[in-house]
């Protein structure tokens, strides 16, 4: 993961953070008080976000990520996707360190929709308002990923 400033962000990606800052209103957090959001960005320059949804049930917790990618998969735009950003505050004016990268789920389904894309899908994580974020890739999030691609027979049968 390399730090980056939002001022080095490309257009198209700082407005997709900017959207997704917009969208941390939206995030359900009653539990954790974290607002998390994450905005697709398409090669269009569209952008499909999505936000945190709580569950009392912890285990049923959506996460910002894979809200997005869920969306963009179900508008049938998810093989446009160039990047993804994610911007995330404390409900409470609590302090915040290192931005926050995506959990191990969300690295997962990040790691199979690269593979499916067939090349590295840009991965931007920023506090909402500050200036500094991390930059890194779905693959270097999750090296070695697991890939049901890698464990099919040659010759299948039926």
């Amino acid at each position: 993961m390399n730090p980056i400033l939002r001022s080095e962000l490309d257009s198209n990606t700082r407005k997709a953070l900017e959207l997704a800052e917009t969208t941390l209103a939206n995030s359900h957090c009653p539990h954790s008080g974290l607002c998390v959001s994450a905005g697709l960005l398409l090669e269009d320059g569209q952008v499909i976000t999505g936000i945190n949804y709580e569950s009392d049930s912890y285990g049923l917790t959506l996460c910002a990520e894979r809200t997005a990618l869920s969306r963009a998969q179900a508008k049938g735009v998810i093989e446009k996707a160039m990047a993804i950003v994610i911007s995330a505050r404390w409900r409470a004016n609590a302090s915040a360190s290192e931005p926050l990268t995506p959990c191990g789920a969300c690295r997962q389904w990040l790691s199979e929709l690269s593979h499916r894309l067939g090349r590295d899908l840009p991965v931007y994580s920023f506090w909402a308002s500050e200036e500094s974020g991390l930059s890194t890739t779905a693959r270097e999030l999750l090296p070695g990923s697991f890939s049901l691609d890698q464990h099919e027979p040659d010759n299948p049968t039926n």
